[in-house]
């Protein structure tokens, strides 16, 4: 369960950063408060969209990158659950999962905001200057532990819900 609370925070971090239209500038050209401030807005605004994507209805059920698969140990025994007439239990699972993953995002646009918020000037160089995932990096170092006690309930339910876990 908790693999699939870091999958939706990654997920979350993932579209936060890459939503909106990068655009190259020289870094160089940029003063350190220039950098961070721009940095800082387009993060923000990434999170308005990731949420507003994330957030709706399939926002993760009906996108491959992020939607929630059955937990590891419920992928093992899908195929006896389907034998024994059990397929419509593991769907229901998969989709009350994602379901609640979609009902938790706006919850994280507030962790996500006041991470940005708090981000030092060398953590926006860094970013800035890191590699692909250097804002993912970044988010899942500052936000990891708030979006887990966040989304952890919504995760548990949804599996009680579908009571497949007990089963």
């Amino acid at each position: 369960m908790r693999r699939h609370l870091v999958l939706i925070s990654f997920a979350l971090f993932t579209f936060a950063f890459f939503a909106g239209d990068a655009v190259a500038v020289g870094i160089d050209s940029l003063s350190n408060t220039e950098a961070s401030s721009g940095l800082k807005e387009a993060l923000i605004q990434g999170a308005g969209k990731a949420v507003s994507r994330l957030g709706a209805v399939d926002g993760f059920l009906g996108n491959d990158k992020v939607k929630i698969p059955l937990p590891e140990s419920l992928q093992k025994a899908e195929k006896t659950m389907r034998m024994l007439g059990m397929g419509k239990q593991a769907d229901e699972l998969v989709l009350k999962m994602n379901r609640a993953a979609e009902a938790a995002v706006p919850e994280a646009k507030a962790l996500l905001v006041d991470s940005v918020k708090k981000m030092s000037v060398t953590d926006a160089k860094n970013i800035l200057t890191g590699g692909d995932d250097a804002a993912t990096q970044y988010f899942r170092k500052t936000t990891s532990a708030p979006m887990t006690e966040k989304f952890m309930p919504l995760v548990t339910k949804a599996m009680e819900d579908v009571k497949v876990a007990q089963q």
